[in-house]
Parts: C-alpha cells; structure tokens; sequence
C-alpha cells in the first residue's frame, strides 16, 4: 500500500506531465488556421486536458489535506 506523500508525489507527477502537455498545445495553436475543424479539434482537445487537470489538482489538494502534519514530502 503506497503511503500518502507517494501517492500525492505520484499525482503530482502527472498532474505536472499534464500541464506542460497543455502548455505545448496552447503553444502550437499559433500554428492553426485561425478556425476551421482542426482548430476546433485542437480547442476541444485542450479543454478535455484543461478539465483532468483541474480534476487532478483537486485530487493533489484533497490528498494534501490527509498528510500529517509532520510528516515530510
């Protein structure tokens, strides 16, 4: 059974994967037509990624909250 500073490290991971993936993809829409398909795609995408993020963090701030006090990160 994993401990809760490993299991917050883990989600802290992703959730860090998580943003620079959408911080590449907000990057690379510069490279879109300004609309069309593929930008909406593109846009639907980020958003999907933007909301498991959200999710994430919410899960990072709930595990948090369940460490003890002293115990080290």
């Amino acid at each position: 059974m994993s401990t809760p500073s490993a299991s917050w490290m883990q989600e802290f991971n992703e959730a860090s994967k998580l943003g620079d993936e959408i911080n590449g993809m907000i990057s690379g829409k510069n490279s879109l037509p300004s609309s069309g398909p593929e930008t909406q795609r593109h846009l639907s995408a980020s958003r999907r990624k933007i909301t498991i993020l959200r999710t994430k963090l919410d899960i990072l701030q709930s595990l948090l909250s369940e460490l003890p006090s002293k115990q080290p990160m």
